[in-house]
């Protein structure tokens, strides 16, 4: 009698040992397979990046600008693509506009002319530092004139083509609206070169 509970004893604290073990087996396993399909994953992405810039016109302070830009190509249809120009308007009430914009965009292409001609939907975020001149009446009614220094965060709303010449090099052109406190339609061209 003592012998058959000492046998199920051994038993019960045999199956507890087997089920404590079993779940840290498991997680490792687990583990061990997430890590195996994260690097067959990483190791399919190529990621390419291209630099390069060019030349755009600015609506809002009717200005020409610069803009250096680069594409990070995560996969063959998609892309991100930080840039940042600076444009250089008239005056205004005697004062120069100028504005200064960053932007991170969200490309998907198209392929129009297989490995030549690519169109895509632009989506992203905007930053805008501007300054400008505005003119108003005071309290005594008398006309007067300031400089307005402002920054505006936004969405960029768009489309854009790129025309592959060569392996190594690419034009663009890229209008987009950018919504914002301080709304602009601006247009971007310019060459991006394949490292």
């Amino acid at each position: 009698m003592n012998n058959a509970i000492t046998i199920r004893k051994n038993q019960t604290n045999h199956s507890k040992t087997i089920q404590s073990i079993s779940p840290s087996t498991n997680n490792t396993k687990k583990t061990l397979l997430l890590c195996t399909v994260i690097f067959l994953f990483a190791t399919q992405i190529q990621a390419q990046i291209s630099i390069g810039g060019g030349l755009g016109y600015n609506e809002k302070i009717s200005g020409p600008g610069v803009t250096l830009k680069g594409v990070f190509t995560i996969t063959d249809n998609i892309a991100i693509s930080p840039s940042a120009s600076y444009f250089f308007g008239n005056q205004v009430y005697g004062y120069k506009r100028s504005l200064f914009a960053g932007d991170v965009n969200a490309h998907y292409y198209f392929n129009i002319i297989e490995n030549k001609l690519k169109v895509y939907p632009v989506a992203g975020v905007n930053f805008s530092s501007y300054k400008t001149g505005n003119s108003y009446y005071d309290d005594l009614f008398d006309y007067e004139t300031k400089q307005v220094t402002d920054n505006a965060l936004g969405a960029n709303i768009g489309a854009g083509a790129t025309y592959q010449f060569t392996e190594k090099l690419k034009v663009y052109l890229e209008p987009k609206f950018v919504v914002s406190d301080y709304s602009q339609v601006v247009i971007n061209a310019g060459v991006l070169l394949n490292l």
